[in-house]
C-alpha cells in the first residue's frame, strides 16, 4: 500500500494515472463490502450531502444540467487547488478524491442512493458506469494532471508549516497534463448529460 500511495506522485503521468485508478477501485470495493456486510440497508439515505441538496426542487433540464456541472466543477476546483500542497510525496488533491470514493462505496454498499434503482442489481452498476464512474474518472484525470502544480511542501503531517517552493508564475503543465485536464472536463459534461437524461427519462 505504501508503494501504491508513493506512486501517486510518480514523474510519469501514465504511471500515476494507473496507480490512481487502482487505489480508486481498491477503496471503492472495500467501502462497498463494508457497507454491504456491516451496515443496514438504506442507512445513509438521510445524510445531507451537498450534491443532493443542490437538487431539492423540480426544474428545467437546462437548469438541472447546469447545477450538476457546476457542482462537479466545484469539486474539481477543490482537488486542483489542494494539489498546490504536498506532504512528503503525497499531494493533497488526492484527499477529497478518495474521501468521496469511500463515501460513494458506502452509499452503494448500503443501497442508499435515491432514484429507485438498486445498487445490488446489474442495472444499478450500468448506471454507475454511465454517470458516477465518468465523474470520478474526471476527478482522477484532473488530479493526476495537476500533481506538478505543487507550490507548498512539508515533510511531516503534524508540527510543521508548509514552506513555499516556487511562485505561481513558475508553475507549468505539460502537453499531456493539459490533455488530461481537457479529458476531465469532457467527461464531466458527458456525465451531467447522462444523469439528467436518466432522471428526465
Amino acid at each position: 500500500m505504501k508503494n501504491l500511495v508513493s506512486n501517486l506522485g510518480h514523474e510519469s503521468i501514465w504511471v500515476r494515472t494507473g496507480y490512481a485508478f487502482l487505489l480508486f477501485f481498491v477503496l471503492l470495493a472495500l467501502a462497498y463490502a463494508f457497507g454491504f456486510l456491516f451496515l443496514p440497508e438504506g442507512i445513509m439515505k438521510e445524510l445531507p450531502l451537498p450534491s443532493l441538496m443542490v437538487f431539492e426542487e423540480e426544474e428545467s433540464f437546462l437548469s438541472a444540467f447546469a447545477k450538476t456541472l457546476i457542482y462537479n466543477l466545484f469539486m474539481l476546483g477543490i482537488i486542483v487547488g489542494m494539489n498546490h500542497y504536498r506532504v512528503r510525496s503525497f499531494t493533497l488533491g488526492y484527499l477529497p478524491l478518495y474521501v468521496n470514493t469511500v463515501m460513494m462505496g458506502l452509499f452503494a454498499g448500503t443501497n442508499s442512493f435515491s432514484g429507485g434503482i438498486s445498487t445490488y442489481t446489474l442495472e444499478g452498476w450500468l448506471l454507475f458506469l454511465q454517470i458516477g464512474f465518468l465523474e470520478f474518472s474526471a476527478y482522477i484525470f484532473a488530479c493526476v494532471a495537476t500533481v506538478s502544480l505543487v507550490m507548498f511542501h512539508a515533510e511531516r503531517w503534524r508540527g510543521e508549516k508548509f514552506r513555499k517552493m516556487r511562485r505561481f508564475k513558475d508553475v507549468r503543465l505539460s502537453k499531456h497534463e493539459i490533455l488530461f485536464l481537457l479529458m476531465s472536463l469532457t467527461l464531466l459534461v458527458v456525465a451531467a448529460l447522462n444523469e439528467w437524461r436518466h432522471i428526465s427519462g
